[in-house]
C-alpha cells in the first residue's frame, strides 16, 4: 500500500511507484453482472498475457469490486501475472489484493481527475519524452466518458470492448456506423469532440484470443524487428546503387576521354611539323625513348584506342550499369519512403486501419512488392552486396516534430548542397563549352584549321557530361522539391499546438512530404531513362530490360 499525502504534487505520488514498465494500460469501466465472467475472461486470456509481453503496466481504481476485481481474478488464473497499479480513491470499497495500490488522500478535490493526472504523470519519463499510453474501456457511463475525452485530448489511443454495454457499447457503435445508412446526429458536444479528435479502435468481448490479443499489441506495438530488417534491406540496395553509379559513370568518363585522345593522336600524326617537334621534345625530355619509332607508337596508340573505346562501350551495352543503378536507386527511395510512413503511423499504418492487418505485415508486404518488382527486371542479372548494421538504426517511432527533423528538415538540407553543387558543375561546364568553341573559332581564324576537331570534340565530350549527369533536369527537380518541402515545413509551423495533434493533419504532413520526394524521384528516372536510352542501344529482349519505378 503506498499512501499519497495531502501535501503531495502529482510528480512526488508518481516517484513513490516503483513498478517499471514500457507502456501504461489505463483500465476503467463499469462492468454488469451478466457479461462479468466474460470480461474476467477477456482480461485474463488478451490483456495478461499482452500486459506481459509489452512490459506493460495496467492501471485501473484498484477497487475490490467491479472491473478491478476482475482483472485481479483474472491474474491470478494466469501462469505469469502483470504489473498492476491501483489508484484508489478515497470513498472507494477496500483495495483489490492481487494490485499494488496507491491510495489517494481525502483532501484532494475531484479523486476521478487526479487518477487521470496520476496516470498522465506516470507515462512521463525523465528527459525523453513519454511512455505510450492506451486507453481500454468496458461498458461505463457519464463518467467513464470524462475519462475518454481527456484520453482523446491527449492524444491516447482508445480501445471499446463491445459487447461490455453502457457508453462503451455507444460508442463503438459510432465509429462503426451501418454502410449506406445517414450518418447519425450526435447533439451531445462531448461525445461529438471524442469522436472529432480520438483514436478510437474496438475488440469484441467474444472475440478468440489471437485477434484480441493481436488487437491489443497493435497501438502499444514497438517498431521491432521488421524495421531494422527493412533498414538492413535499404542499405544493400542503396550501397548497390552507389556502387553501379560509380561503375557507370567512370566507364562513361573513359568513353569520353578516350575519344578527345583519339581526335588528339589523330591530329598530331597527320601533322608533319607537330609530328618533328614532338619527336625533338621527346629526345630532350625522355631520351630513354629514342629507340621507339614516334609515328609506329602514334600509329598503334590510333588502333588501340577505338578499340579499348568500342570494348567499354561494349561493357557499358552488355552490363547496362547505369539502368541497374537507376532501379536501384529507385528502388531503395521506395523503402525509404514506406519506413517514414510506418514510424510516423500516418496513412495505411495508422491504428485504426490495422485492424485486421498489423503495421509490420503491412510494412513487409509494401516491402515483398517493391522487391518483387525490382527482381523482375535487369538487376537480377548482378548481385546485391549484403552491408553489416553498423551503429544503431534509427527504429522507434517518430513524433511529427521529429518527423519534420528527421525527414524534411534533413531533406532540405540535401536540397541545399545539392543544388549548390549542381549549379557550380553546370556553371563550368557550359563555360567549358563555350571556350572550346570559340577557342575552335579562333584556331580556324589563324589557320590552324586542323586543331578545330580537338575544340569540337572537347565540347562534344563536355556537352555529353552534361547531359549523362542530368546536371539541369537534377538542379530544376531539387529546387522544385526543396521549394515544396519549405512550403510544407511552414504550413506545419503555422498550426496551432492542437491542430498538430490531429491525425488528419498528421496524415497530411506525411503524405504531401513523401509524395515530394516520390515525384522528385520519378522525374529524376525518367530524365536518366531518356538518356540511357540515347547512349545505350537497347537489347532485343526489352521485356525484361525497360526500366520502371518500383511499386509503392
Amino acid at each position: 500500500m503506498i499512501e499519497v499525502q495531502a501535501s503531495d504534487t502529482l510528480a512526488t505520488a508518481a516517484a513513490k511507484v516503483t513498478l517499471g514498465s514500457d507502456v501504461i494500460i489505463l483500465l476503467f469501466g463499469s462492468v454488469d453482472a451478466s457479461v462479468a465472467s466474460q470480461v474476467r475472461s477477456v482480461c485474463a486470456r488478451a490483456l495478461a498475457p499482452v500486459a506481459v509481453i509489452a512490459n506493460a503496466l495496467i492501471v485501473d481504481n484498484g477497487s475490490s469490486e467491479g472491473l478491478a476485481a476482475l482483472m485481479g481474478q483474472a491474474a491470478k488464473q494466469v501462469d505469469q501475472a502483470p504489473g498492476m497499479l491501483g489508484i484508489l480513491q478515497p470513498n472507494a470499497a477496500g483495495p483489490e489484493p492481487n494490485h499494488t495500490i496507491l491510495r489517494l488522500p481525502g483532501e484532494w478535490a475531484d479523486p476521478a481527475k487526479s487518477s487521470f493526472l496520476l496516470t498522465a504523470e506516470l507515462a512521463k519519463i525523465t528527459g525523453a519524452g513519454e511512455k505510450p499510453v492506451v486507453a481500454l474501456l468496458f461498458g461505463g457511463g457519464d463518467d467513464e466518458k470524462a475519462t475518454v475525452l481527456r484520453c482523446a485530448r491527449r492524444g491516447w489511443p482508445i480501445l471499446v470492448v463491445q459487447g461490455a454495454g453502457g457508453f462503451g457499447d455507444t460508442l463503438a457503435s459510432l465509429t462503426q456506423p451501418t454502410p449506406g445508412a445517414p450518418p447519425p446526429v450526435i447533439s451531445d458536444p462531448d461525445l461529438r469532440e471524442i469522436l472529432d479528435i480520438g483514436t478510437i479502435g474496438s475488440l469484441p468481448l467474444d472475440g478468440n484470443a489471437d485477434d484480441l490479443r493481436r488487437m491489443l499489441l497493435e497501438p502499444i506495438q514497438k517498431p521491432g524487428e521488421v524495421l531494422a530488417h527493412v533498414w538492413s534491406r535499404y542499405d544493400d540496395l542503396d550501397t548497390a546503387a552507389v556502387e553501379k553509379q560509380k561503375l557507370f559513370r567512370g566507364t562513361q568518363l573513359a568513353i569520353l576521354s578516350l575519344a578527345v585522345a583519339a581526335t588528339f593522336l589523330a591530329i598530331v600524326k597527320s601533322d608533319g611539323v607537330l609530328h618533328g617537334r614532338l619527336s625533338a621534345w621527346l629526345l630532350v625530355r625522355a631520351p630513354w625513348l629514342h629507340h621507339l619509332h614516334l609515328s609506329f607508337s602514334l600509329h598503334i596508340l590510333l588502333i588501340l584506342v577505338p578499340i579499348t573505346t568500342s570494348v567499354l562501350v561494349g561493357i557499358n551495352s552488355r552490363f547496362r550499369e547505369g539502368n541497374k543503378w537507376i532501379l536501384l536507386r529507385a528502388a531503395s527511395e521506395s523503402i525509404k519512403r514506406e519506413i517514414f510512413r510506418y514510424r510516423t503511423r500516418s496513412g495505411a499504418y495508422r491504428d485504426e486501419q490495422c485492424r485486421q492487418v498489423s503495421a509490420p505485415s503491412k510494412l513487409a508486404a509494401k516491402i515483398k512488392d517493391i522487391s518483387s518488382s525490382l527482381i523482375q527486371s535487369e538487376v537480377n542479372r548482378t548481385n546485391l552486396p549484403h552491408q553489416a548494421i553498423k551503429g544503431l538504426l534509427p527504429v522507434k517511432f517518430l513524433t511529427p516534430e521529429e518527423y519534420l527533423v528527421e525527414r524534411i528538415q534533413n531533406q532540405a538540407t540535401y536540397f541545399v548542397g545539392k543544388t549548390a553543387t549542381l549549379y557550380k558543375q553546370l556553371k563550368q561546364l557550359q563555360l567549358l563549352i563555350l571556350v572550346a568553341g570559340g577557342l575552335g573559332t579562333f584556331l580556324a581564324a589563324i589557320g590552324l584549321d586542323v586543331w578545330v576537331a580537338l575544340t569540337t570534340s572537347l565540347a562534344t565530350a563536355f556537352t555529353t557530361k552534361l547531359e549523362i549527369d542530368q546536371v539541369e533536369n537534377s538542379l530544376v527537380q531539387y529546387n522544385v522539391a526543396l521549394a515544396n518541402l519549405r512550403n510544407i515545413e511552414s504550413w506545419w509551423k503555422a498550426l496551432s499546438p492542437w491542430e498538430k495533434t490531429r491525425p488528419r493533419n498528421i496524415d497530411v504532413l506525411v503524405d504531401q512530404t513523401e509524395q515530394t520526394l516520390e515525384r522528385e524521384t520519378a522525374g529524376w528516372v525518367q530524365q536518366m531513362q531518356s538518356t540511357l536510352d540515347k547512349l545505350t542501344e537497347k537489347h532485343p529482349d526489352s521485356s525484361d530490360a525497360s526500366i520502371t519505378q518500383p511499386k509503392t
